[in-house]
């Protein structure tokens, strides 16, 4: 694709081939293309409007141009210098997401539900704009322009729940639109597209692009949302280029210039709105009377995929449209020299790109933006009540329930009968906590992840300072229902540990399981599959991890694999210090002879005939088991689980290129 955007414009050459076309060595087919190279031209002040059938290329266009394609060969030029200056006199300059040359903005909208517009504005100033001493009035003047002050300290919410997504304090259910004047309602769509783009405004972009901007909303809001992008691109004196999918006669109006895609990316037409009539009825495709021309030149390239016949007339049309096209589009080139005459800007622009306006290297801006991930993402977690109550009363309702199932774990006497049970309610307590701690998290990283996507395309911040303020703000909220849930436990319990070494095991374990869920979530390609991934990941460390109440043979010698697995299972370390904790030095009460001993064989094993907690250690296979080594251990893979997050964020995550 090549789109040209002059005047503080751009100029872009790129085109986007299919791998396995590309290195048979053949000559490309049709087919092989996902964008064909072309030209087009956008000023600026004007707002442009990508339309064409489902399958046509448009995101994957627009991805292009905000370089968050990578198989793409081009690169987009800015013209920086007034209409006035001739050609050799504008400056040539590449184009970067990273240093807020090209604001984006999404088809869906993403954001942390708990916090207000104004809060969400506010921290993307801190992280955007850290040099900037007026953030607030920078904040203020953005909620006013784009009508957002009546709802700046309304929390978002979630537009996924039934309740609107306040996630305020009660129970039950409210209409999801409904104002109470709150902070609990949440924000309508209308409202919610309005802060994504004063989000993508923070900075100076000097390209805007939307990808389907109306998408999910009624035809009244999507024309105020496509007119607020119009005012913004003539006020801004940017270029602004949106994909459509299917206009409204309103909307088509508001285009200054619009680009036709057909399948394959094959570009029929891109230019000015007004021009359009005339040059098809030129080549013979005259638009009616009385027709929404959007629909009618989307129409224009649909192919027919039911009727074959006709389907082969479609493909011959879109063929020859696009050979025109080509044909006339001669004029929007760059010219060659005037490119060898940048070279050498050019490289120094790239060079220096990743310098941009934000010092990041700085200690005291790391400082700043870690305290502000750190403040959101605290206030993402303290906020949802709901939540926090269901998780407050789960820790205290299990540990009764534990503790009512295992009544053989008495307060006055330590019976062999116990034996399994004191193991069994260990164990579950290990499950339990790490369960709640591991799919929580995995939650938030995939309702965090558009955000984080989004932050990452600016190189906002970078991937450790995102991962410490996480740590910092939701472990010691986690590990406070882990200090809960132990305290009950030990109270309703004949337990022989102390209140401090339940509470220190369980926090422990529940630190590691948070970031075992850190881990995955960002070493996975998307929410859905760290979702997908965190259930049979746990499943599996539960297995390996959970001991045999009956006690370990030692007759067949231990899978390999099995036990490098083991390493990695926080319920593993986890269960095992308690254990040892537990049964190390622990004498029974004669509560049989050793004829009853003898009947209780069948149920218990071995551990039917112990005298002691040490013989039942050795039972189990803990016979030479320290508390505080494994107590270390779990400390370590703690560690070694945040490394693996670190990894992926780092290195995992989308690559985006300098365009």
């Amino acid at each position: 694709m090549l789109d040209k955007y002059s005047n503080n414009d751009v100029t872009t050459t790129n085109s986007i081939e299919d791998d396995s076309a590309k290195n048979s060595g053949h000559c490309l087919e049709d087919s092989s293309w996902l964008l064909h190279p072309t030209s087009g031209y956008v000023p600026r002040g004007s707002l442009c409007g990508i339309i064409g059938p489902s399958g046509a290329g448009k995101t994957t266009f627009l991805n292009s141009l905000g370089g968050a394609t990578v198989h793409v060969t081009g690169t987009i030029y800015y013209e920086d210098g007034g209409e006035e200056q001739q050609p050799s006199q504008k400056k040539m300059m590449r184009l970067s997401q990273q240093n807020g040359d090209i604001a984006y903005l999404s088809q869906h909208d993403n954001f942390f539900a708990m916090l207000s517009p104004r809060e969400t504005l506010e921290l993307a100033a801190k992280l955007q704009n850290a040099e900037i001493d007026n953030n607030k009035e920078l904040v203020e003047r953005k909620l006013s322009s784009l009508g957002l002050l009546h709802v700046a300290d309304r929390r978002i919410g979630d537009r996924t729940r039934l309740d609107g997504g306040g996630g305020g304090g009660g129970f039950g259910l409210r209409r999801a639109n409904k104002r109470v004047g709150g902070a609990s309602s949440g924000l309508s769509g209308g409202e919610r597209r309005r802060l994504s783009v004063a989000l993508e405004l923070m900075t100076e972009p000097k390209i805007f692009l939307a990808d389907e901007p109306t998408t999910g909303l009624a035809s009244s809001q999507a024309g105020k949302v496509v007119k607020l992008i119009s005012k913004l691109a003539k006020e801004r004196n940017i270029p602004s280029i949106c994909t459509m999918h299917q206009p409204t006669s309103s909307i088509w109006k508001m285009l200054d210039q619009f680009i036709l895609l057909a399948p394959g990316g094959k570009m029929c037409y891109a230019g000015n709105r007004n021009d359009a009539t005339a040059y098809f009825k030129e080549i013979g495709y005259e638009c009616p009377h009385d027709t929404n021309p959007a629909e009618w030149y989307i129409d224009l390239v649909t192919i027919d995929t039911d009727d074959l016949v006709q389907g082969t007339k479609d493909v011959a049309r879109i063929n020859f449209l696009h050979h025109r096209f080509l044909e006339s589009c001669t004029s929007f080139h760059v010219d060659n020299e005037q490119v060898c005459l940048d070279k050498e800007q050019l490289a120094i622009s790239s060079k220096n790109a990743g310098t941009g306006n934000r010092k990041v290297h700085s200690i005291s801006r790391t400082l700043q933006r870690f305290g502000a991930l750190f403040q959101r993402s605290l206030r993402q977690n303290i906020r949802n009540t709901r939540v926090l109550i269901l998780r407050l009363g789960a820790a205290v309702l299990q540990a009764k329930l534990f503790a009512s199932i295992f009544k053989s774990v008495r307060h006055d006497k330590s019976l062999t009968k116990s034996i399994a049970d004191r193991v069994a309610l260990l164990t579950y307590g290990c499950i339990n906590l790490s369960i709640m701690a591991l799919m929580k998290t995995l939650e938030l990283f995939a309702k965090e992840r558009g955000v984080v996507l989004r932050e990452q395309m600016r190189s906002t911040y970078s991937s450790l300072e995102y991962l410490l303020a996480k740590v910092f703000a939701e472990i010691p909220l986690d590990a406070s229902f882990a200090l809960i849930f132990a305290s009950v436990l030990k109270k309703l319990t004949g337990l022989r540990s102390s209140m401090g070494t339940l509470m220190k095991t369980y926090c422990l374990m529940t630190v590691s399981s948070v970031s075992l869920g850190f881990a995955i979530g960002s070493l996975a390609s998307s929410p859905e599959t760290a979702m997908a991934l965190g259930v049979p990941v746990l499943v599996i460390l539960m297995v390996v991890g959970v001991i045999n109440p009956s006690g370990v043979s030692t007759d067949e010698p231990p899978n390999r694999v099995m036990e490098w697995i083991k390493m990695f299972s926080p319920i593993k370390w986890a269960i095992e210090a308690l254990v040892t904790a537990e049964f190390r030095g622990m004498t029974f009460d004669k509560d049989r002879d050793f004829w009853g001993n003898l009947k209780e064989l069948p149920r218990m094993g071995g551990l039917a005939m112990v005298r002691d907690g040490d013989e039942v250690l050795d039972a189990l296979g803990l016979g030479t088991a320290n508390y505080d080594e494994i107590m270390n251990n779990l400390a370590k893979l703690s560690g070694v689980f945040l490394l693996f997050s670190w990894l992926g964020l780092a290195f995992g995550g989308p690559k985006f290129q300098q365009t």
